[in-house]
């Protein structure tokens, strides 16, 4: 079974047919462009070694050759803020501190490893309100509001008695957008610290010390926080369920206006910069489109809605952004009957069927059927700058 297909992989290779597959968000830690606070616990139960550990993943985390600052041409730079906390907290460096990645480096190591607190005491609701101001203040003027916004919490210790309790900062971080990447320290064993720490991070963005790609985690949490997009836009995600699960750098927009095939083309290319139709290359991202639509309570049953696929030049191809290659058909997914042949219908739509969870193919005029249709576009990431 595993030779077969391997063999009609290679084949496919040999005869240019590899299947087509939705844009991953770019992974390019050179081009991040994030605002970031690292709020690190400096409590006596930390050790100096634990902050010496703590100083070096730091330096190694933004090492990849990221513009620290905002003195560079690209806009695609990174702010970064650095909050120590015990009983109380301290703002070592609010987001414009730092201009250079030498800058950064040195004074992580110079702070941190001779910071260590006398305090068995830790209150990590201190360390990251202190966060929330840094962030608040970061947007101050409408100041890069278009820059996603992340805490990463080093933390050895979890209270949450009263004032001290952190998890209604850390709700209303992540309601407004902040992502929270959390890495506890484990000094005694203690199980069950790590979970309550671990619960105030943004889902799959808790990590620990003893993680053995820790640094590659905290990039890859990162890089996912680079991934969104813009207002009214949704993002194509591993699961429709699941609005935490792994991110393609993909965004989708559902219009209720109807129009015909080619007019919604070219709506769809002037609504936002290389946008276009959207494409369906496989079930999975067919049935994600369905969900959505069904989603939009402006769709009404049945579900009718224009994609980007089209008879061209004597084959089906996808919409791409303008000046960019079509993609030929590879997968089919036609509603029974279709396509059906015919020089006058060379647009495609999504039909429902009798059934109320299903919509195939089917192939129309590209100027008289009207109807709703659906947008895509690049996500904004390290690939792809949005105002």
């Amino acid at each position: 079974m595993l030779i077969g297909l391997l063999l009609l992989f290679l084949l496919s290779v040999t005869y240019g047919q590899v299947p087509p597959t939705d844009r991953n968000c770019g992974h390019d830690l050179a081009n991040l462009w994030l605002d970031v606070v690292v709020v690190v616990d400096n409590s006596a139960p930390m050790t100096q070694e634990g902050l010496t550990e703590v100083a070096a993943q730091i330096v190694t985390v933004f090492g990849a050759g990221t513009r620290i600052g905002t003195n560079y041409i690209d806009k695609r730079t990174t702010r970064v803020g650095l909050v120590t906390y015990n009983t109380e907290a301290t703002i070592q460096a609010d987001l414009n501190r730092f201009q250079s990645p030498d800058d950064l480096f040195s004074t992580v190591f110079q702070i941190l490893p001779n910071d260590l607190s006398t305090s068995e005491d830790v209150f990590l609701a201190k360390g990251i309100g202190a966060a929330e101001q840094l962030l608040a203040a970061g947007r101050k003027n409408n100041t890069r509001k278009n820059y996603k916004q992340m805490v990463i919490v080093y933390a050895s210790a979890y209270n949450d008695e009263g004032e001290e309790d952190p998890r209604p900062i850390a709700e209303r971080l992540k309601a407004s957008g902040v992502s929270i990447a959390t890495v506890a320290f484990d000094q005694t064993g203690d199980e069950e610290m790590i979970k309550l720490i671990g619960e105030i991070a943004t889902p799959g963005f808790n990590f620990t010390n003893e993680d053995e790609n820790l640094v590659k985690e905290i990039q890859t949490a990162m890089i996912q926080t680079n991934c969104y997009c813009s207002n009214l836009w949704t993002q194509y995600r591993e699961t429709f369920e699941d609005p935490h699960s792994s991110k393609f750098g993909v965004c989708l927009r559902p219009v209720a206006l109807t129009a015909g095939w080619t007019p919604a083309k070219f709506a769809c290319q002037n609504m936002i910069q290389t946008g276009y139709m959207v494409t369906e290359y496989d079930q999975k991202k067919h049935d994600y489109v369905f969900k959505l639509v069904r989603n939009d309570t402006s769709f009404p049953e049945p579900y009718v809605y224009h994609i980007g696929l089209s008879y061209v030049n004597g084959g089906y191809a996808w919409q791409q952004p303008v000046g960019h290659a079509l993609v030929p058909l590879n997968d089919s997914l036609w509603n029974p009957g279709f396509p059906t042949q015919s020089s006058t219908t060379t647009a495609v739509l999504n039909q429902q069927s009798s059934s109320a969870f299903r919509v195939g193919w089917q192939n129309v005029n590209q100027y008289t059927v009207s109807e709703r249709y659906v947008c895509e576009v690049a996500a904004c990431d390290t690939s792809t700058y949005c105002e």
